[in-house]
């Protein structure tokens, strides 16, 4: 009897964790010596949820940022917590709320895969590949620009 209690409060947990999808994320590629690069994305949960930490095996650390005008000066400070309502996205963005790798292994080159982690207060860790793109754009083997992501 207390395996099958057990068993129901595991399957419970697991169905009260939200979904948690990432859209189109992609990473900034970075020049030579750079120690930092910028992450965007859409996030879209279906349930209220709150981002408490991210990593990637590709930086030292990753913080979200966000930036605002303090003054006439455009300011970033870093966030303890990105709270996402259900069924709203939040759109990691350039001049917004955004990832910062820092302490970069290499730099970041068109068309690398860079491994990130996010994890939220439930618990759950959504893991995804995100592609590293020229100022937001995908640029051809020759150079060229394609499309916006």
């Amino acid at each position: 009897m207390k395996h099958i209690c057990l068993s129901l409060l595991l399957l419970c947990s697991l169905h009260a964790q939200a979904e948690v999808t990432i859209v189109e994320p992609w990473v900034r590629t970075t020049a030579p010596g750079q120690k930092v690069a910028a992450g965007y994305a859409r996030i879209v949960s279906d349930k209220d949820v709150v981002l408490v930490s991210a990593s990637s095996s590709h930086a030292d650390k990753v913080e979200v940022h966000e930036m605002l005008m303090d003054d006439g000066i455009m300011k970033m400070r870093p966030l303890q917590r990105l709270e996402l309502k259900a069924n709203t996205p939040v759109e990691l963005k350039p001049s917004g709320a955004h990832l910062m790798l820092i302490g970069i292994k290499s730099p970041v080159k068109v068309g690398d895969a860079i491994p990130l982690t996010l994890v939220f207060e439930d618990g759950q860790a959504v893991q995804e590949s995100v592609s590293a793109v020229f100022n937001g754009r995908a640029v051809s083997h020759q150079g060229m620009e394609h499309h916006a992501h």
